[in-house]
């Protein structure tokens, strides 16, 4: 007898396919949105389930499917760059895990150009919620630019530069820095302090 989770699952892609043949059904309609969040849905599912090669194949579905006019979210493709990476890595490909860790820099950085706030707060998103393995070096990298960015635009004693001390210091403790860890932090509480 299958699990729940097996069930959940089954029921998530049944549901992908379906939004997939409406969508392939309304005359060559260019906006995948809704087809887009059930694949992101079903490899999350699927990701936390322990189906690696499922997850892949509809995170990678959802990826070209962001690229279409009508359909492009940054937020989407970021996460779809993030769990390949997760995946890509777990299955021992870890060339192309770079590649996704390499490509959801590019994004950022594309996106942090615009000067949108939105794009800060995607990337914090990002940060706090997702571990990046192999390439948390190469993340926290470019996260010390967000961290300069923050503290020119918003100031070095504002909550938002408090934010990034903290996101710096998950990032540090991943990768086993555990005193730099300790000084990222003491920043953040010195900031909300001055508060």
């Amino acid at each position: 007898m299958p699990d729940i989770t097996q069930l959940v699952i089954a029921a998530v892609a049944v549901g992908a396919t379906i939004i997939a043949l409406i969508a392939m059904r309304s005359g060559g309609k260019t906006n995948y949105k809704a087809e887009i969040e059930g694949l992101l849905s079903s490899a999350l599912l699927q990701q936390n389930g322990g189906n690696m090669p499922e997850a892949q194949q509809n995170y990678e579905r959802a990826m070209k499917l962001l690229q279409y006019p009508g359909s492009q979210d940054d937020a989407k493709l970021a996460t779809c760059f993030i769990h390949l990476a997760e995946i890509y890595e777990r299955r021992g490909n870890f060339a192309a895990a770079r590649e996704m860790h390499d490509k959801l820099i590019q994004l950022w950085l594309k996106q942090l150009k615009t000067g949108d706030d939105c794009a800060l707060v995607d990337i914090d998103f990002a940060m706090t919620h997702n571990t990046f393995g192999s390439g948390t070096a190469q993340i926290l990298e470019f996260y010390d630019k967000v961290v300069s960015l923050k503290e020119n635009r918003f100031g070095p004693k504002s909550s938002q530069v408090a934010d990034a001390y903290m996101i710096t210091a998950k990032l540090l403790r991943a990768l086993g820095e555990k005193d730099s860890a300790e000084l990222a932090d003491q920043k953040a509480a010195e900031i909300r302090a001055a508060n």
